[in-house]
């Protein structure tokens, strides 16, 4: 989720530094160049005065112009500065003019374009209209705008070349400042799956301060389950003991004097108690699961296993060969007393009938763990092996021996959403094969 949201985050984030970026770019350009050309048409506006000073009367009282008061930019063929003087009773034009022609501005002030000037030059005009001695004087100056209008493409030019580069190094940029801000979600992230895992039983509280009321309430949230999930447990112990008192009274009844007196009275609560005392014992062992269980206390075959056959050999007082393959140590996400009672039915069964050795072989990947309890019994015949399983069948009609705690390993293989299927070992007894998903 974290990857996904910063992806389009940083993809939202380019965007939006690439369109900025490039209007700030050409805004600031087009506002320079703007500057320039005012300060151009201030200068033209000082040259058409200068122009102007240099008109003086003669001695018949008409205007004539001095070109040693001209600046010498005027007197330069081409030189990119220009002037035409018009007056009712002359026209003189600035020899930078050469045999040129100049179309002068239509009207006072600066030319709304650009004009056409010699050498394929484009000039910025300006006119003016002054009165000397009664005399209309009209003064039109022109300048080259092309070293303008060159320098500001070839800025936009770099500008275009150079803001990829630079919008590279600020993507880097920020792309590092993204997952360093986005580095809370995934640490919290990832102590969330550890949480579900059971790694670990509460989120770490020091986070920053925009986690922190999200934290508190993933382990607020945490605690309850775990309050909740604990009296589930404490409710069906309780019914547990409180169905196994009626139960032995009445399994207590049937007493050889009974079994004397009314033979087959015996036979029917002494079948009805014990297929009671198996269905309660499958039921609690469902709902414990189906409550909520949680990875919290995490299993570890390596460990847990071996006081299980401990405890099996002192009750069947049997010394067997038992070997545990495959894990190397790990432990897996799994509620430590459901995997008890998984196990403890399989190996209980194997203890009835193995020969000589009893072999838990473990495989994990990273979808499914997958444990095969086998014996080197006499095993389980094909045709009897649905009926072992199957939900529901009486005690009566199993093979003698197998039968309840297989119904129970299978129901808590179901209720992890697992399978549990029998099949035949290599030394030729019987072979408990679980498939267990991993949580995800």
């Amino acid at each position: 989720m974290t990857s996904s949201m910063g992806r389009r985050l940083a993809i939202s984030l380019f965007v939006s530094l690439l369109v900025a970026g490039l209007l700030i770019s050409q805004a600031a350009l087009w506002w320079l160049e703007q500057e320039q050309r005012g300060q151009l048409v201030e200068q033209l506006r000082t040259d058409a005065a200068g122009v102007l000073a240099a008109l003086e009367p003669g001695l018949d009282g008409a205007l004539t112009l001095r070109n040693e008061r001209l600046h010498p930019a005027y007197r330069r063929p081409y030189s990119g500065r220009y002037f035409i003087v018009e007056t009712s009773q002359a026209r003189w034009r600035s020899r930078s003019l050469w045999d040129a022609p100049l179309a002068p501005p239509v009207a006072p002030g600066v030319a709304s374009g650009l004009l056409e000037g010699p050498a394929e030059q484009l000039l910025l005009g300006y006119q003016e209209q002054y009165q000397v001695r009664g005399q209309s004087v009209t003064v039109s100056v022109a300048q080259d705008y092309s070293p303008v209008r060159q320098a500001y493409q070839r800025a936009r030019a770099a500008m275009l070349v150079s803001w990829p580069l630079i919008l590279a190094l600020l993507a880097l940029v920020q792309q590092w400042l993204l997952r360093r801000g986005l580095s809370p979600l995934r640490r919290a992230r990832a102590e969330i799956e550890q949480l579900r895992q059971g790694k670990r039983s509460v989120l770490t509280g020091n986070v920053v301060r925009e986690l922190q009321p999200l934290v508190e309430e993933i382990n607020r949230l945490q605690q309850h389950t775990e309050q909740q999930l604990q009296r589930s447990r404490h409710a069906m112990g309780d019914l547990g003991h409180a169905l196994k008192t009626p139960l032995a009274v009445l399994k207590n009844r049937c007493n050889p004097d009974l079994r004397l007196n009314d033979p087959d009275l015996h036979q029917l609560m002494h079948d009805q108690v014990s297929q009671m005392e198996g269905q309660v014992r499958r039921a609690l062992s469902r709902a414990r699961v189906a409550a909520g269980a949680t990875a919290a206390n995490r299993f570890s075959p390596e460990e847990d296993l071996p006081l299980v056959i401990m405890t099996l050999e002192r009750a069947h007082d049997r010394q067997l060969a038992f070997e545990i393959r495959g894990l190397n140590g790990a432990t897996l996400p799994f509620e430590r007393e459901d995997m008890l009672e998984l196990f403890g039915n399989l190996l209980d069964n194997a203890f009835k009938w193995a020969d000589s050795r009893i072999a838990v072989r473990f495989e994990l990947d990273e979808v499914m763990c997958v444990a095969v309890v086998e014996d080197d019994g006499p095993g389980i015949p094909p045709a009897r092996r649905d009926t072992v399983l199957h939900r529901g069948e009486r005690l009566d009609e199993r093979q003698q021996g197998y039968g309840l705690g297989l119904a129970i390993a299978h129901d808590l293989a179901v209720a992890y959403q697992g399978t549990l299927a029998l099949q035949d070992s290599d030394p030729g007894g019987l072979a408990v094969k679980v498939c267990l998903p991993l949580p995800r």
